[in-house]
């Protein structure tokens, strides 16, 4: 019998960790109670999430005129609900730094990861769609469930990764599994408590074609196609991936999808790097 998305999100948990000062802060944040400077104490006891936070605090996702330079201005900066997105993207992805690269190009996935959620955002923002920010987390942990699988299941992995210009990764990850990483992702994350605005999209977008979903959802579907044909040049065509008629909906040109991937070319790296997640 095959194991469901959910039950390979659950054996995950038991070797996949949220760090302690990800789950205290989370705590704190949805009290409603804590204050900047109680926030900002916790945040400066942990130097990897420090600099986290102050490299994409200072990166063109932002564009603020000048420095960023401490913890507690980057909250007063950025706001409760940016900095919550920010610790939220520190949690999950330190919760994955100890994949064996043996298994799998991690370089590879991130490098996807991170493309996808800077073309998110920038589309996002461009297009006046709600939530540009938590879709900045869709696109980054859109394909997080994979991570959660690989360890109980290396090889079926690995022979989803090996996929070719003849079969998409989703089409190989639904004969394989019977259903996508995705799915497994949005079962992760909703295990973590992480917020429904962020799932949703994630838990849909696969299903753009066959399901009328949000402008959030169908965007997801969009920019998860355009981070595959941009880290895997010539391999698929941009038309027959991404579907013009998507586009359509959203109002989305070709010049639009240029930009967007000029953009995430241009700071992918420096997002990885804070991210810490480059090899």
């Amino acid at each position: 019998m095959r194991i469901t998305a959910v039950q390979y999100a659950q054996k995950s948990q038991e070797i996949c960790v949220l760090p302690d000062v990800y789950i205290r802060l989370k705590e704190m944040l949805e009290s409603e109670q804590a204050s900047l400077n109680s926030i900002a104490d916790i945040i400066s006891l942990d130097p990897a999430l420090a600099s986290c936070l102050l490299k994409i605090a200072n990166s063109p996702l932002f564009n603020f005129p000048r420095e960023v330079d401490s913890i507690p201005r980057a909250l007063m900066i950025l706001g409760i609900k940016e900095v919550h997105n920010l610790i939220n993207a520190y949690g999950v992805t330190a919760a994955f730094s100890e994949i064996n690269p043996k298994i799998m190009d991690m370089d590879k996935f991130w490098e996807i990861s991170v493309d996808c959620a800077l073309l998110t955002k920038f589309l996002a923002k461009r297009k006046n769609i709600k939530n540009s920010e938590g879709l900045f987390l869709a696109g980054l942990f859109h394909n997080i469930g994979e991570l959660a699988i690989v360890h109980n299941a290396p090889k079926k992995v690995q022979y989803c990764e090996a996929y070719n210009s003849d079969e998409t990764p989703w089409k190989r990850q639904q004969d394989v599994f019977g259903f996508t990483f995705a799915e497994c992702s949005a079962e992760l994350l909703t295990l973590w408590n992480l917020p429904e605005a962020i799932i949703r999209p994630i838990r849909e977008y696969n299903f753009a074609y066959s399901k009328e979903l949000s402008p959030e959802s169908t965007l997801l579907y969009i920019t998860s196609r355009l981070a595959i044909i941009n880290s895997h040049l010539g391999m698929y065509s941009k038309v027959n991936l991404l579907g013009k008629h998507l586009m359509e909906d959203l109002k989305l040109t070709m010049s639009d999808i240029d930009d967007a991937l000029e953009f995430c070319n241009a700071e992918g790296m420096a997002i990885m790097s804070a991210l810490k997640v480059t090899g």
